[in-house]
């Protein structure tokens, strides 16, 4: 089973019943995943937390058949965050969360799986190729000709920055190695015919780690919605696309159990309204 989900922050925060709908949330979160949402400072990162240890949940019980009090989500040694299962459970159930701007976004399957998802962000005070410079040591000769070359706006120039950060990224969270292994050391050829932009999809990315081909892994790249670029990275060659589907914080926990029954819902609610929103 391939679940590729999108939940927006801001849509989550302004809808009707949305402190009932908190409340519930917080029963079915575990103690230590409670502690940890509580340290962001603002709501919109408070809430993507929140929604990021939730998602996995939900699409677990659809993948294991096994109930939501059961569950149970480990670290391992680079920080990143799997189910805990059988060595001999079939099917594996893998999955990654990002959150930026304002998705929280969940890609899952039976492989090693890794996901990113960046808001275009035109309004910061450099350009793309100012940007790309800066990072020129993380970017490949050909990567950095793909944001700064050719006659094209600076939308479309960040469009390109921002594809290639997700699919780097995409696959560090994959790997489970993180920033140590050096994004430089990862690099992508992309296919000079297809244009990345709102509506479009592909996966025709061909990755190469230390300039060796790694043919095993397919990199689903799209759009969710006009302007949050997102890239998947998977350890099978299938090049099979699977689009993003938008769907709300209330369907995650609609059939949820309570996990942890001792938290006060309503005054982890006040706590929650006290924080400020973020001011950018």
């Amino acid at each position: 089973m391939k679940i590729r989900w999108a939940i927006s922050v801001e849509e989550t925060m302004t809808s009707p019943n949305f402190q009932n709908i908190f409340r519930k949330a917080i029963l079915c979160l575990s103690e230590t995943e409670l502690e940890y949402q509580k340290k962001f400072r603002f709501k919109e990162d408070a809430l993507a937390c929140l929604i990021g240890k939730l998602m996995p949940r939900k699409a677990a019980v659809l993948h294991t058949n096994r109930q939501w009090n059961s569950l149970e989500f480990v670290k391992n040694k680079s920080g990143k965050p799997s189910l805990r299962q059988d060595a001999s459970s079939v099917p594996r159930f893998e999955y990654n969360v990002s959150h930026q701007g304002d998705l929280v976004v969940l890609a899952t399957g039976d492989t090693r799986i890794g996901v990113d998802v960046m808001r275009i962000d035109e309004s910061r005070r450099e350009t793309a190729s100012e940007q790309v410079d800066s990072f020129k040591r993380h970017f490949s000769e050909d990567e950095i000709e793909s944001v700064k070359g050719g006659d094209k706006s600076d939308l479309k120039r960040w469009q390109a920055f921002y594809r290639i950060w997700c699919l780097k990224e995409s696959i560090l969270k994959a790997t489970g190695v993180g920033l140590p292994d050096g994004l430089h050391n990862h690099i992508f050829q992309l296919d000079p015919i297809y244009e990345h932009i709102p509506g479009s999809s592909t996966t025709s990315s061909l990755y190469f780690h230390q300039s060796i081909p790694q043919p095993q892994w397919t990199f689903e790249e799209s759009y969710i919605g006009e302007n949050h670029c997102v890239a998947v990275a998977s350890e099978s060659p299938s090049k099979e696309f699977v689009p993003f589907e938008m769907t709300t914080l209330s369907e995650m926990i609609d059939e949820a159990d309570f996990v942890n029954v001792t938290a006060d819902p309503d005054e982890e609610l006040d706590a929650f309204m006290e924080k400020p929103n973020k001011p950018f």
